[in-house]
């Protein structure tokens, strides 16, 4: 059984056809506490998430900053300068492919150059970094020393993106989030809580 929470607060509960409702109640019931605290959140945090419209002026944010976008024409190359996001004046799905592409460049860039800082420290380093377009993680490590990470998470604080990296390099020793791996992720990084915390009330403002 399972318990899916909707943006809209409704909640569906999925079970098998043969489940008796009893057991289903008590399965809910159980689950009180958990469904309050992700209806509080549609409530409070998802209801002030605008979505982004890719106009003049709007805010972008790259490694914790906010850009306001501006757009040009002809057509210039995505950059930031002078405090503000540049990119070529055109349709709003156009922009957003723009900006997509940049923010990919900028992560696949950041992740690197993080991780070869942090791999040292951890022991241990990844033989590829990339990005991936996860829907519900913020990176991944392979059995094989491959780790990804979501081209989003660019967008976020450094704070945050350093402890997902460490995270995923302290993976490389520990393949499970057992005691040791968390004592290792703390050795590292004795703030990484603060992180989740963040990601957990804020992963909607890293969307394009």
């Amino acid at each position: 059984m399972s318990i899916v929470i909707r943006p809209d607060n409704q909640v569906d509960v999925l079970a098998p056809s043969r489940m008796p409702a009893t057991l289903i109640d008590h399965f809910v019931q159980d689950k009180q506490a958990w469904i309050q605290k992700k209806l509080r959140f549609n409530t409070e945090i998802r209801a002030k998430y605008q979505p982004k419209l890719f106009v003049e002026g709007e805010s972008f944010d790259l490694l914790g900053k906010a850009y306001p976008l501006k757009l040009v024409s002809p057509a210039s190359e995505t950059h930031i300068d002078n405090g503000k996001l540049i990119t070529a004046t055109a349709s709003a799905d156009n922009i957003k492919i723009q900006l997509t592409r940049w923010y990919h460049q900028e992560a696949e860039t950041h992740f690197r150059q993080r991780c070869a800082h942090f791999a040292p420290m951890v022991g241990k380093a990844p033989i590829l970094v990339g990005i991936k377009a996860y829907k519900s993680r913020w990176g991944s490590c392979h059995h094989d020393g491959r780790i990804y990470f979501n081209w989003r998470l660019i967008m976020a604080p450094v704070w945050v993106i350093d402890d997902v990296i460490i995270h995923e390099l302290c993976h490389l020793i520990h393949p499970n989030h057992s005691k040791v791996f968390w004592q290792e992720v703390a050795r590292i990084n004795p703030d990484h809580k603060k992180s989740q915390t963040w990601l957990k009330t804020n992963s909607l403002l890293l969307e394009l």
